[in-house]
């Protein structure tokens, strides 16, 4: 494993938005903020609590909200509107220091085990995540009245938009990539690959289904089911897996009601409880290669860690990646193109500078998990986790992890599509939702859909 040169988390980082240095702690602050506070989404913070303003040098813009006005390709998918661009940079072993103020540790260690095949392309700065005018005005109505609960592991009084989007400690920052703007519903034909220390690939994958009830359109905080995700997944590779079903219910209230999940097996012929697909308990699809909570960077309940927020930086993080998540749909060849040893063909990233939060979760005394300590980038405009460093109970620096950002310019939004973790132990790496078909982005299934009478239904089609 790689022994980094900076004892994790013993870094400070000025914050740049406003708050003061004493957000930056563990403990919580169960309160609102108040009108004042809340009035800056009108003023210096966009909408959903990001910088509305350009950095010092302009090499970050302004947001603007504009939406990149372009028709989807023949096949659905999302273009990629800067395709003309070409990089300002090249980020390189032989010059990673002169820019390492803004990489990540992972990126380092990417730098230093593989000099002679990871890079990064650095283009212009696009801020394309927005939104609908709905999940604004739900954002500024939650400012003032979303709380977390006494254990930081539910949200109240939140609905339709980002509950904290000026957060006061790390346990809102979580919460507010777990609620973030993702769309209504989606429906994904994806494989995920396990791409070997020698280049080997195995494949998993199937038909995902998802739907946000906490973002529909026409509900409202009286009518909400208290479901933040409803999943329902039928694997149809490898073929050891086809017809596999997985079905989850992911509630707001992870401290009263935890994640419910179920599983079908067609051998088995019965829909059984499944609460192990949580947490660190590996994912099937990938040899060992990631656990269940490193999907979409991380999901589930937050119980297990104390939550730091350290503050807000400028770095390098994978932005508009059009190009690389279309390629995925031209079929097999193309995939194993991408998906070359160790991290995927740097010919197909797009890197770009923005301001990211930078949030660290360390394992409480008393729980256990396979990872100690983590620490998580936030796309400051989209709350989505872009980019992870992942440690060992020893503090070595284990996997490193990064979300491609589909620019979803239809929804409006940005999106985490083919997610990646790099284990720097064995040079493996998990390479997770590889869009076959482009998503289909839409208002989502009805809540029967999302339940085991339903498996039970769709097992004996």
């Amino acid at each position: 494993m790689i022994k980094t040169n900076t004892p994790p988390f013993t870094k400070t980082w000025l914050l740049v938005s406003g708050l003061t240095a004493g957000l930056c702690c563990s403990s919580l602050a169960f309160a609102a903020v108040d009108a004042d506070t809340a009035a800056r989404l009108n003023g210096d913070l966009t909408p959903l609590g990001a910088i509305r303003a350009a950095n010092a040098d302009g090499s970050i813009p302004a947001w603007t909200g504009e939406v990149v006005n372009a028709e989807l390709a023949e096949n659905g998918g999302r273009i990629d509107p800067f395709a003309g661009e070409k990089p300002q940079v090249q980020i390189t072993a032989a010059n990673y220091q002169q820019y390492k103020e803004q990489l990540t540790e992972g990126q380092v260690a990417l730098f230093e085990k593989y000099p002679d095949t990871f890079r990064m392309d650095v283009y212009p700065t696009h801020r394309t995540h927005a939104a609908p005018q709905y999940v604004y005005d739900n954002t500024f109505k939650n400012a003032t009245r979303a709380q977390l609960d006494a254990t930081g592991n539910s949200v109240d009084n939140a609905y339709g938009g980002i509950p904290f989007p000026v957060p006061q400690n790390g346990s809102e920052v979580v919460w507010n990539h777990l609620l973030r703007w993702v769309g209504e519903g989606a429906f994904k034909e994806y494989v995920s690959v396990t791409v070997q220390d020698n280049g080997a690939l195995g494949h998993g994958g199937g038909d995902l289904w998802e739907t946000y009830p906490y973002y529909a359109k026409d509900g409202s905080i009286e009518t909400f089911n208290g479901n933040l995700l409803e999943l329902l997944l039928i694997y149809n590779k490898p073929t050891r897996r086809k017809g596999e079903v997985i079905l989850l219910q992911d509630p707001m209230d992870q401290a009263s009601t935890p994640r419910q999940a179920w599983q079908y097996i067609p051998g088995q012929r019965r829909v059984r409880r499944a609460p192990t697909i949580a947490f660190d308990t590996p994912n099937a699809q990938f040899n060992g290669q990631a656990t269940y909570d490193n999907a979409f960077m991380f999901n589930g309940s937050p119980e297990r860690y104390d939550w730091t927020l350290a503050g807000k930086k400028e770095m390098y993080i994978p932005y508009n990646n059009n190009h690389l998540i279309q390629a995925f749909s031209e079929g097999d060849s193309k995939i194993r193109e991408i998906a070359t040893p160790h991290h995927p063909n740097p010919d197909y990233e797009r890197w770009e500078k923005h301001r990211v939060w930078v949030l660290d979760a360390t394992l409480k005394e008393g729980k256990r998990h396979v990872y100690a300590k983590r620490r998580f980038y936030l796309d400051e405009d989209s709350w989505a986790i872009v980019a992870t460093d992942i440690y060992d109970g020893r503090g070595n620096l284990w996997r490193v992890g990064f979300a491609s950002m589909l620019n979803a310019y239809d929804l409006p939004g940005t999106l985490i599509r083919g997610n990646w973790h790099t284990d720097l132990q064995n040079g493996a790496y998990a390479f997770n939702e590889i869009d076959t078909k482009p998503i289909k982005l839409y208002k989502g299934e009805e809540h029967g859909f999302y339940t085991p009478s339903n498996v039970r239904k769709l097992s004996r089609r």
